[in-house]
């Protein structure tokens, strides 16, 4: 994850986030940014050729064909019980996360989060989970010794 972004999750607190279904129709719970709060005001004129557009940057990105992407939005829709407008807007939550996450761009994208948001003070490497993991383990052990 870029440091920008990191940045921006640090800086948060628990009254951050937003639960929008205006990303994908589906609830999700998001750092509250301008991008979001846009999305909150847009209505279905807007929402439609956002969605066909992150469509296809799904498609060329998954190299995917028309065919098949139309084929798993129906099957989509079916399984999960998605409505047509949901079914359209699937591709948006994973182009905007991605725009966001693993491009740097939170300004076009979209920043997934939980509540758990405000109380993050650190984002230690994995280097540093690790070794914290085998310490408490072995603070653990000793106690358990006696």
């Amino acid at each position: 994850m870029p440091d920008n972004v990191k940045g921006i999750y640090l800086d948060k607190s628990v009254t951050d986030t937003v639960v929008s279904r205006h990303i994908d129709g589906l609830p999700q719970r998001v750092i509250r940014t301008d991008v979001v709060d846009s999305l909150e005001r847009s209505g279905r004129l807007t929402a439609l050729p956002r969605a066909a557009r992150n469509a296809f940057a799904f498609r060329k990105l998954t190299d995917t064909s028309l065919r098949d992407l139309l084929a798993e939005g129906l099957a989509m829709k079916k399984r999960q019980g998605l409505t047509w407008g949901q079914m359209v807007m699937a591709a948006n939550a994973p182009m905007m996360t991605r725009a966001a996450m693993v491009e740097g761009r939170p300004e076009v994208g979209i920043l997934p989060t939980g509540q758990v948001v405000g109380v993050i003070d650190e984002l230690p490497d994995v280097a540093q989970v690790i070794a914290g993991i085998i310490r408490q383990a072995e603070e653990t052990l000793a106690r358990l010794r006696g």
